[in-house]
Order: C-alpha cells, then sequence, then structure tokens
C-alpha cells in the first residue's frame, strides 16, 4: 500500500497540479505539488530500508531522483511559500514535470521490488 500510495502521489501531481487548473484562482498550485512529493517521499523512506536489500540501485536511482525533484522546487521557494504558479515560465513548468516523469517510472516499480 506505501508503494502504490506513493507512485498514486506522484501521479496527482503529473496529471493535475502541474497543470495550474487545481488552484486556477490561488495559484498555490506549487505548495499542493510540495505537499505530494513530501507524501510520495514519506512513503518511500519507510521501504527504504527493504529496498536497499532486494534492491539497492533502485534505491539510490529514488533516492537522487528525489532530489533532484526537491532541488528544483526549493528554486521556486520564496521561504516558506513559493513562487504563485501563474508567475512560473512554461520552461519552468516542463523541467518540474520532466523530473516528476522521471522519478514516477523507477517508483512504479517500488512495490514489485520490496514485496518479491
Amino acid at each position: 500500500m506505501l508503494g502504490n500510495g506513493a507512485k498514486e502521489l506522484l501521479d496527482e501531481v503529473a496529471t493535475g497540479k502541474l497543470t495550474g487548473e487545481e488552484e486556477i484562482w490561488s495559484h498555490t498550485d506549487l505548495w499542493d505539488v510540495q505537499a505530494n512529493v513530501d507524501g510520495a517521499r514519506i512513503a518511500f523512506e519507510n521501504l527504504l530500508p527493504a529496498l536497499q536489500q532486494k534492491d539497492p540501485a533502485l534505491a539510490a536511482s529514488l533516492n537522487e531522483k528525489f532530489a533532484a525533484l526537491q532541488a528544483e522546487l526549493a528554486t521556486h521557494a520564496q521561504g516558506a511559500d513559493f513562487t504563485y504558479y501563474d508567475k512560473l515560465a512554461p520552461e519552468q513548468v516542463q523541467r518540474l514535470a520532466s523530473l516528476v516523469d522521471a522519478l514516477g517510472e523507477p517508483l512504479s516499480r517500488l512495490t514489485a521490488a520490496v514485496v518479491l
């Protein structure tokens, strides 16, 4: 459930939050993106000990991809807040989307890796 939940949270980012449609009036989509990434990362971290035993390469890849996505989100932080979504340039949104996609593929293998 944790592995599948992590993937679902990230899928939600890809299909709803990075489109700007979820918070069409408030433009606070990046706060929601961060919350989903945090949830997915926490679920992953709870499975990390088992994953490191069963598939250390996947564990390392996921750690790297979570860090890259978090680093990109940090470039849009303003203290405890974020830049409003409508202030992002299309290439900034595309960069976030690319990093979410890059994380999504290996994250989709998490559940199978720890169960098998």
